[in-house]
């Protein structure tokens, strides 16, 4: 049986901007990828808050980086390792630029490809997805507090700064972007249809890494 990891943030973890709780499991993008590949093991790895790289002193414990190690090896064996993180990296609080938080996104990719995180066993197939980005109707939601224009800026950049990522690390990649957006409620977060879209995308970029 195949292993497939999801490493996110509340996208991947499903939260829901209208009722600011967690979607069911049939609702979300982990869920439905799980509906549809059966024969696999679906391990979903998403946390509110969390960014690759970077400690938040009013939510602790989301630095992606830290705590990847512990997870790899929590969940060893993995053959696809799906990572979407970004979206929390360009709060207004860190005003990171889009190479930046592409430096971080290479890290964790570099720690999970590294022979001493497997004791000579093949490391994980990595698939980089850009998240979908942030809009600016965060306006008039809470998430306003938390992003900002320059959020929005920096967040329509990840796409050209992962891509690069990907290619100098040989992972496949998907830009969310391209199969959905933000939802209109918050400008950050997936709605259900979003979560579909993104189920669809990814279904058939997993079928191709699992038939190579």
């Amino acid at each position: 049986m195949k292993t497939i990891m999801f490493f996110g943030d509340s996208l991947t973890w499903g939260y829901d901007a209208v009722s600011t709780r967690r979607f069911p499991s049939d609702v979300r993008f982990t869920g439905i990828i799980g509906q549809r590949f059966q024969g696999c093991r679906i391990v979903e790895e998403g946390l509110k808050g969390r960014t690759n790289a970077l400690d938040d002193c009013l939510e602790p414990d989301r630095n992606g980086s830290k705590v990847l190690p512990m997870l790899l090896c929590t969940h060893d064996p993995i053959d696809i390792f799906v990572i979407m993180l970004g979206t929390n990296d360009t709060k207004r609080k860190f005003r990171n630029s889009a190479v930046e938080i592409a430096k971080a996104l290479e890290r964790n990719v570099r720690m999970v490809q590294s022979p001493q995180m497997w004791d000579g066993v093949e490391a994980p197939k990595i698939l980089i997805v850009c998240p979908p980005g942030v809009t600016a109707d965060y306006a008039g939601d809470t998430m306003e507090g938390y992003f900002d224009e320059g959020s929005v800026e920096v967040s329509r950049q990840l796409d050209k700064e992962y891509r690069k990522v990907a290619e100098a690390y040989g992972c496949e990649y998907l830009n969310a972007m391209e199969v959905t957006g933000p939802c209109r409620e918050d400008g950050v977060h997936l709605d259900r249809e979003g979560h579909r879209a993104l189920a669809d995308a990814l279904e058939a970029k997993l079928n191709e890494m699992l038939k190579a």
